[in-house]
């Protein structure tokens, strides 16, 4: 068990035993495994949380993003990595922004602000995972994530990222850019992506290659 996993452990025992926010916790399981490739890291992979719908496949996910599965995900994440020059396997290091399971997913919970509430909890860890890899650009899964990071008037939109405008049916799409260090709670450049269902849509699907040229052009990524 690495120093994370242990951090990870007392801080989900603290967070199930709140008194306020210990109702929205899932703790029968344990926090997933981070992720980390047998190489040099040259990419940081940010995911939102492992809840998913389905209580019953919670118990199956011991690896963040489930990247211990050559499912869907992994063959998403797989294709933005193939498109840098990276090998998955051994150039990513990936976790969840929270890292404890939900009840529910944390979009369906509105009690509360479950990013606002939660984060305290686990940026601390977060940033000394980032701390590790301060030459790797990140990127970030979904637009919950995104609107949780970002400050300073800066878009929670992943598509305004990918050059949308409400032309671009017709192939007039605008510039891509990234989130800068100083518009994110990380400080770090971030590239947004939507989530893996998402990217089959036809603007994602248009823009994805693009996107991802986009990416290794504007970072110091070496294979």
């Amino acid at each position: 068990m690495n120093e994370t996993t242990i951090e990870s452990f007392g801080i989900l025992k603290s967070l199930a035993c709140h008194e306020r926010l210990g109702r929205f916790v899932d703790s029968r399981f344990s926090i997933p495994h981070t992720y980390r490739g047998t190489g040099s890291i040259q990419l940081f992979i940010l995911g939102q949380d492992p809840t998913v719908k389905n209580e019953e496949s919670r118990a199956s996910i011991t690896q963040v993003l489930n990247l211990n599965k050559h499912g869907s995900l992994y063959n998403y994440l797989s294709r933005i990595c193939t498109g840098l020059g990276l090998d998955l396997d051994k150039s990513i290091y990936a976790t969840n922004y929270l890292k404890n399971f939900f009840i529910v997913p944390p979009t369906q919970i509105k009690e509360i602000s479950i990013f606002k509430e939660f984060a305290p909890y686990w940026l601390p860890l977060l940033r000394e995972e980032l701390a590790e890899f301060t030459h790797a650009p990140i990127i970030t899964l979904g637009q919950p994530l995104l609107s949780a990071i970002v400050r300073g008037g800066a878009s929670p939109l992943v598509r305004e990222y990918w050059g949308y405008t409400d032309n671009w049916k017709s192939g007039k799409t605008g510039a891509f850019w990234y989130l800068e260090p100083g518009k994110n709670i990380l400080g770090r450049t971030v590239f947004p992506f939507p989530h893996q269902p998402a990217v089959g849509k036809r603007f994602y699907a248009d823009q994805f290659r693009g996107y991802v040229a986009f990416m290794k052009q504007e970072t110091s990524i070496s294979a």
